[in-house]
């Protein structure tokens, strides 16, 4: 695992993947829930194509912060939005706005960092939003992979 500075420095270029599902989903409603019905469907094509294209993530993890969902399937939303926008002046415009707004409130922009203390309550640490997004991220994902590993019986799967 690359240090907290590296990791600082991979993602403070980023948006982090929940201001732009915030964004979206002030607008559009929730995207980043599960199953395929409309209009979450589309909210979640709008997030996954602004994320790749203002955000700077991979389609890999733009998938995973989508309930797991493969590269694949956002690589197709990429191209959905893309000939929406190509074909309906709304929606090229609601994007561009979108996209706007995101940059707007980028952390790199005005946004203050956020305080942790570390256990010993002996010095502040200042990590930016999008490092803490990122842990977050990757916690939850080794956590989900440890639940997986459990079987049914509760004993912990095999490592």
């Amino acid at each position: 695992m690359p240090a907290p500075s590296q990791m600082m420095k991979q993602t403070a270029r980023r948006i982090p993947l929940s201001a732009i599902e915030a964004a979206v989903s002030a607008r559009l409603g929730p995207g980043r829930v599960s199953g395929n019905a409309q209009p979450a469907v589309f909210s979640r094509q709008v997030a996954m194509y602004l994320a790749k294209h203002v955000g700077g993530w991979s389609t890999t993890r733009i998938g995973q912060f989508y309930n797991g969902r493969d590269h694949s399937t956002v690589c197709y939303a990429l191209k959905r939005v893309a000939a929406l926008r190509e074909d309906d002046p709304e929606v090229d415009g609601l994007v561009t706005s979108l996209a706007a707004e995101i940059r707007t409130s980028d952390p790199e922009h005005g946004h203050t960092d956020t305080e942790v203390r570390t256990p010993t309550g002996a010095e502040d640490l200042q990590f930016d939003e999008a490092f803490l997004d990122a842990l977050a991220d990757r916690l939850a994902l080794r956590l989900l992979d440890r639940a997986k590993g459990i079987g049914a019986s509760g004993a912990p799967g095999p490592k």
